[in-house]
């Protein structure tokens, strides 16, 4: 009962990532389409790029919630309505579950033809509601990356390899020893960071060729 609850929360979370906040915010303030501009990628740091501020904030914060949601809801219908027990069953793992499913639908939705936004910041929202303490490690290697190089791109790459890693130290710190749920989260962790890898190969091919921008606090505004 419990494994057939968790794949519902699972389709559920993977439809909730698939509604592209990109998309939606760009359409709703500008009435046009974020793929048709700039890079022609369905997220935050195109929409920041091509549409400024407007557009940008409502994007996160619909990202934002969008995390929220997955992971508080999970916890909400599985555990806090006495539907299962803590006790039996992690609320960690459940989280992490429907988390990877909801970056799954962020990077491949399935109303958008499967190709969507990079993941990174609803991985990092969800990330800081079920671990503050391994986001504040994938936050720092992109901090470390960002800062030396200016790449956004680069940055988030570096966080998708590192993920799983930072999961890891986290547990380490925290309980100080490594147990079977460290290694399940981990590897739900890798398969976050594949998704969001996949997604990032034509920055990979730029970054490669040296023809990847780097982060401006100007947008590009011959893209209104």
């Amino acid at each position: 009962m419990y494994y057939l609850a968790l794949f519902v929360v699972a389709v559920v979370s993977y439809l909730i990532g698939s509604l592209n906040s990109a998309i939606i915010s760009v359409r709703l303030i500008k009435r046009q389409d974020i793929r048709d501009y700039g890079s022609h990628n369905a997220g935050l740091t195109n929409v920041y790029r091509t549409f400024g501020g407007a557009c940008t904030a409502l994007t996160f914060l619909i990202d934002a919630l969008k995390g929220v949601l997955v992971v508080f809801g999970t916890e909400a219908t599985l555990f806090w309505s006495g539907l299962f027990s803590a006790k039996e069953h992690s609320v960690v793992t459940a989280c992490m579950v429907a988390s990877m499913f909801a970056v799954m639908g962020h990077c491949f939705p399935i109303f958008y033809g499967f190709k969507g936004g990079k993941g990174i910041l609803i991985a990092a929202v969800c990330t800081v509601c079920i671990n503050p303490l391994a986001f504040l490690f994938a936050l720092i290697a992109f901090l470390l990356v960002f800062i030396a190089t200016r790449y956004v791109s680069l940055s988030s790459i570096t966080c998708c390899v590192a993920y799983p890693i930072c999961y890891i130290l986290a547990d380490l710190i925290m309980f100080g020893e490594l147990n079977v749920y460290t290694a399940v989260h981990a590897i739900i962790a890798l398969a976050m960071g594949i998704f969001c890898l996949v997604r990032h190969y034509p920055n990979i091919q730029r970054l490669r060729t040296h023809t990847e921008s780097k982060f401006t606090l100007r947008k590009r505004g011959d893209n209104k």
